[in-house]
C-alpha cells in the first residue's frame, strides 16, 4: 500500500480515495502505522504531503451491508462526492480468473510471473471494457 501511496503523492494528487473491505477499521492509526520511528514506511516528506491530502476512506458497497450502521452513514459510496456510484467491488472480479494462474506462474522467475500477472490483469480489464460497451 505504502508504494502505491508513494506514487500517487509523487503523482501530487490532492484527494485519495481508498475502498477497502475494513477501512472503517483500518483507517484507525493509520498515520501512525506507516510513520513508526522503527519501520517507516513513508519519508518524512512524503508524509507531510500525505498530510496535506485528503484520504477518503470507503467500504465497499456488498461488504458494507454487513457492517454497523454507523459505517454505513460514513465509509458509503454513495453518500461520498465524486464517487456515489462506484460499488468498490470490481477489483476483485478478476481474482478467480487470478486464482486459476497460481500453479501455473508458483515456479516463474519473479519478472516472469509479475509479466505474466500483469498480462492476465491487462486482459481481465480489456475484456471488461469491450463487453461494457455491448
Amino acid at each position: 500500500m505504502t508504494h502505491v501511496l508513494h506514487d500517487i503523492l509523487k503523482l501530487g494528487s490532492k484527494r485519495i480515495v481508498i475502498s477497502y473491505d475494513i477501512a472503517c477499521k483500518y483507517h484507525i492509526h493509520f498515520r501512525e502505522r506507516i510513520a513508526h520511528k522503527s519501520w517507516p514506511l513513508l519519508t518524512p516528506e512524503k508524509l507531510r504531503q500525505l498530510d496535506q491530502t485528503e484520504v477518503v476512506w470507503l467500504v465497499p458497497k456488498f461488504h458494507l451491508a454487513s457492517h454497523i450502521d454507523g459505517c454505513a452513514d460514513k465509509f458509503s459510496f454513495n453518500w461520498t462526492d465524486d464517487v456515489g456510484r462506484t460499488c468498490g467491488e470490481i477489483v476483485e472480479s478478476n481474482w478467480a480468473s487470478l486464482n486459476l494462474l497460481a500453479t501455473a506462474t508458483r515456479e516463474m522467475g519473479w519478472g516472469h510471473r509479475k509479466d505474466t500477472l500483469n498480462d492476465a490483469m491487462l486482459f481481465h480489464n480489456w475484456r471488461k471494457a469491450i463487453t461494457e460497451c455491448k
